[in-house]
């Protein structure tokens, strides 16, 4: 039959636009449907199957919803899910990660004690630190202050004490005091002759520090066997160093006293002067070490390591003599150039006052600048100075025999870092200096073992 000429369209789109595929087969060039023609009757038949559109990248999802519609809930179900379960676990991944990347920060940010969760940035205000030794040979740095978080005022400090492991660095205890308020000063640390550690803030407030155990503990006037302290302290301080392990008080009801906590004695600033001069009957001798002092009646003389034994009792009242050459003119009074006098190295009245038994140069011929004693034993002694008189020479650290005096051996702070009031304390494995927030560990051989900011420790820096 022959065939008529008809309009070519495809029965999808009805464009006219075809390509020929093979023998009465085409394909729509707009929606790429596939159709034929019928040789009778030029019927056409069409096959249509939507390939993807670029331009529109949910085609082939429409196309499909079309064709098999339940097959396509289910799957797009599945999938829904799918991603639902990635999302959640994704989720609980980057929490974690995010909490390691937060202790990481809080471990190099967030300041000493850091213990595995996240800290609050502090802002401390610290004060110098202080040193002695355990019970157990160990050196304890001694760190006063306080602190608040940084995004809060000042107003909200908290005042603590700090205990730390010099050569360790580990932190031994923690005390917070919720009763200070304020700034915090430290007045002084001291261990007195039974072993036990006092330590005094803002002239006010006294602890007593257990050497064994570490345990801190505020001291309060009915603490001390005395009456005249059941008011409380309105102040209480370290006494004068040279005159023993005393405490000068005033009570709440504004009586001033001297008190002796080993002897438990008590005196008034008249009294103590007497105590100073009576004999103990269970006094015993005890060696110390002290330099001598340049003096206005002979300006020129050597500065000598003076090794000395006075007569004393634990806990009681004692003097400390000075030494140095001046003039005795015998007693007190006005004099003049004619005045007869004699020139000693050490005065009667300190003599009288001390109960001084004796004493020598221990390193006859040694030169002194800027001297003191940092550290005394029964076999050694530990000292500092300046070779020569320029100030800025190098401060040495020697350690001596306290029996010959023999040079142990120095150490040179070439660095000059420990040039002022440099504390000391002996531990089992040397010394450990303190100035200002820097610990400095020397061995027993007086070589250089480490040194800390303490300070910096604790602020996390």
């Amino acid at each position: 039959m022959p065939k008529h000429i008809k309009a070519l369209k495809c029965p999808q789109c009805g464009s006219t636009r075809a390509t020929l595929i093979r023998e009465d087969h085409y394909r729509c060039d707009s929606c790429s449907t596939e159709f034929f023609l019928d040789s009778d009757d030029i019927t056409i038949h069409h096959k249509h199957e939507t390939v993807p559109d670029n331009s529109n990248p949910f085609s082939f999802i429409q196309s499909q919803f079309s064709a098999h519609p339940k097959r396509s809930l289910l799957i797009a179900g599945g999938a829904s899910f799918a991603f639902f379960l990635l999302v959640i676990i994704g989720n609980l991944t980057s929490s974690r990660s995010m909490d390691r990347v937060a202790e990481r920060i809080a471990a190099s940010q967030g300041g000493y004690g850091y213990t595995g969760t996240l800290k609050e940035r502090m802002s401390y205000d610290l004060e110098s630190l202080e040193l002695f030794t355990s019970a157990a040979g160990r050196p304890v740095v001694v760190v006063c202050g306080s602190s608040y978080p940084s995004n809060t005022s000042s107003k909200q400090a908290k005042a603590f004490i700090s205990l730390i492991d010099a050569e360790t660095k580990k932190l031994l205890k923690n005390v917070e005091l919720p009763d200070v308020k304020g700034d915090v000063d430290v007045t002084g640390l001291r261990q007195f002759g039974d072993g036990t550690v006092y330590l005094n803030l803002n002239k006010k407030r006294l602890y007593r520090i257990d050497r064994s155990t570490l345990d801190v503990k505020e001291v309060q006037g009915s603490d001390f066997d005395q009456a005249e302290f059941s008011e409380g302290f309105a102040t209480v301080e370290f006494f004068y160093d040279d005159y023993g392990d005393g405490l000068k008080v005033m009570t709440n009801l504004g009586k001033s006293y001297i008190y002796y906590p080993i002897a438990n004695k008590l005196y008034t600033e008249k009294s103590i002067h007497q105590a100073l001069i009576e004999k103990r009957p269970g006094a015993q001798v005890y060696t110390h070490f002290t330099f001598s002092r340049q003096t206005h009646d002979y300006e020129d003389q050597q500065i000598q390591l003076v090794r000395y034994r006075t007569l004393e009792q634990v806990g009681y009242p004692h003097y400390e003599p000075r030494f140095g050459w001046e003039k005795d003119y015998g007693g007190s009074g006005i004099f003049t150039d004619a005045s007869p006098y004699r020139k000693v190295f050490v005065s009667p009245f300190d003599i009288e006052r001390s109960h001084l038994q004796g004493y020598e140069d221990l390193t006859p011929g040694a030169y002194y600048f800027s001297p003191a004693v940092l550290h005394e034993a029964d076999d050694r002694v530990l000292v500092s100075f300046r070779p020569t008189a320029d100030s800025e020479a190098a401060k040495i650290f020697r350690c001596l025999d306290a029996k010959t005096g023999k040079v142990l051996w120095n150490f040179t702070d070439e660095e000059d870092k420990l040039s002022y009031s440099v504390k000391a304390t002996r531990y089992t494995g040397g010394y450990v200096l303190a100035y200002s927030s820097e610990v400095w560990l020397l061995s027993n051989e007086g070589k250089l073992i480490g040194n800390t900011n303490i300070h910096k420790l604790i602020e996390g820096e």
